[in-house]
């Protein structure tokens, strides 16, 4: 059996975890968003809505594939 004190450092952990992966995505967000940048082509609204989907967490990378694929076969 589980303490209320286990209970909550679990969720603390869990809640740091994330906060852990939203700051690395937001990282990788913004490095593909300067990259494009530097290549002249910057990213669209559309596309930076999709990548704080990424980055909260809403959206896997696959799902972001498949949605900039569907974007371009217009």
């Amino acid at each position: 059996m589980t303490t209320l004190e286990d209970q909550l450092r679990a969720q603390s952990d869990a809640l740091m975890v994330e906060a852990d992966a939203r700051k690395q995505r937001r990282k990788i967000v913004q490095s593909v968003a300067h990259n494009s940048a530097m290549e002249g082509m910057p990213l669209d609204a559309q596309t930076m809505t999709m990548f704080e989907g990424y980055v909260d967490g809403t959206m896997t990378t696959e799902q972001m594939r498949e949605a900039v694929l569907k974007q371009y076969r217009r």
